[in-house]
């Protein structure tokens, strides 16, 4: 019965309440035009500094008992340098709390609200609130680096920097790759491909550059280096978008059909690819990548049941980002371990956004999950075609590609750079 009832008021929240909510709460500021280097600097450091730095744990609950790493109190203080960035802008600015509020940030924004609300239930209460916070900051960083006037024109420069930051953090990995033979996934990073991606499209889309070709290259270096098979299957999700990005309503029905049929191609492939062996061969040799590591979905397979049976009774979740770092604390792991041959094993991630969603906030976080992909395409609609083929290609490919990661709703990463940037451009387009 409390099942039900949870159910019915989710329901009534978005067809009702989010509505209003959304008229109440939206807010139509100018676009903010602040300087761009600190926050993309302390954005920057913040995101790739993992990558050069960190101090890895054999444990799961670790943090939980042996307190914070090295590498961990340099993400606290990365934080705090920029929510004191923040709170210095807003002092001179108030207008700059407006800004999350406008559309379309305002889905995020509110998703966020409730992430926040999550650590009421939280398995981890003190960890879902650092995330969130984390989450609110960075988001406000990048979207005063991307809410500019001119954003169209200087999206891919500022993608642009964000991609050579990233080459050069992992430019010792790149060359060991390259001295074994490997160039595709030479330095294999689930999510810069998206971001490599927002790069082509900003390019493509975007009004005329004239580093146009040198930055479709490094798009396409980016992505091979950081390439994995899902975020390369995540480009069948291109040829939809364009359709749903089509002003003529049989061309964006047909362009919705063959999405959700290249969802479900995508989901099937993730999980039975070992049914075509043919097919496993040649994305094993094209790809790069032992066969048995396809087949099971990178392990995914083997791990989502028992992230699902861990969740599935927790109708409101058991709390952002919390409930992906410490599933364990929710089941016990052992019956995997035994099956992997080793002495434990420990869950730190769903590897699917929306799994993400709903361990962290239920069917609430679902609802949310869904409104950040939708209503960026429906905002998208009364812009230029360029903008709307924009934000479709980038919507669609973080979906896919949300499907074997974090995504947009596990924590702060640079998917939400792309994300964000996007809707930067969006909102800076006219109609």
């Amino acid at each position: 019965m409390l099942n039900a009832l949870i159910a019915v008021g989710v329901a009534t929240w978005f067809s009702v309440a989010y509505p209003i909510l959304r008229h109440r709460l939206e807010t139509r500021p100018p676009s903010g035009g602040a300087p761009v280097f600190w926050p993309l600097a302390l954005t920057v450091v913040f995101a790739f500094m993992p990558l050069v730095f960190t101090v890895p744990r054999e444990d799961g609950n670790a943090v939980l008992e042996q307190g914070l790493t090295a590498s961990n109190v340099v993400t606290l203080v990365l934080t705090a340098l920029t929510a004191l960035y923040l709170a210095v802008k807003i002092a001179a600015d108030r207008r700059i709390l407006l800004l999350p509020f406008a559309m379309p940030y305002l889905p995020f924004t509110l998703m966020i609200g409730m992430n926040g609300l999550s650590a009421a239930w939280s398995i981890v209460p003190t960890y879902t609130l650092y995330r969130t916070g984390e989450l609110a900051v960075f988001t406000l960083a990048l979207i005063l680096i991307f809410d500019r006037p001119d954003i169209r024109q200087r999206l891919a420069d500022l993608l642009a920097i964000v991609t050579v930051a990233w080459l050069v953090s992992v430019t010792p990995e790149i060359l060991t790759s390259l001295s074994s033979g490997i160039v595709f996934s030479s330095a294999k990073n689930n999510m810069m491909p998206l971001v490599c991606a927002a790069l082509g499209f900003a390019v493509v889309f975007g009004p005329p550059n004239p580093r146009r070709g040198r930055y479709l290259a490094l798009a396409a270096a980016g992505f091979i280096i950081a390439g994995s098979a899902a975020s390369t299957g995540a480009l069948a999700a291109v040829g939809p978008a364009l359709m749903i990005a089509s002003r003529r309503p049989g061309v964006r029905l047909a362009g919705i059909v063959l999405a959700v049929v290249a969802t479900g191609v995508f989901l099937f492939l993730m999980v039975g690819l070992s049914s075509f062996p043919a097919l496993l061969d040649a994305l094993s040799v094209i790809l790069q990548k032992p066969r048995v590591e396809l087949a099971n979905a990178t392990g995914r397979g083997q791990f989502w049941p028992i992230f699902i049976a861990a969740t599935r009774d927790h109708l409101l979740g058991s709390g952002f980002s919390a409930a992906d770092r410490f599933v364990q604390l929710l089941i016990p792991t052992t019956g995997l371990a035994d099956e992997l041959g080793r002495e434990a094993v420990f869950i730190t991630s769903s590897h699917n956004m929306f799994l993400s969603a709903w361990a962290g906030t239920g069917i609430v976080g679902l609802c949310f999950a869904i409104l950040c992909l939708v209503e960026p395409i429906r905002f998208a609609a009364r812009a230029d075609r360029g903008t709307r083929r924009l934000v479709a290609c980038l919507i669609l490919m973080v979906t896919l590609n949300g499907m074997t990661t974090p995504g947009l709703y596990q924590d702060w990463n640079v998917n939400v750079l792309a994300y964000i940037a996007v809707l930067a451009s969006r909102r800076a387009a006219r109609a």
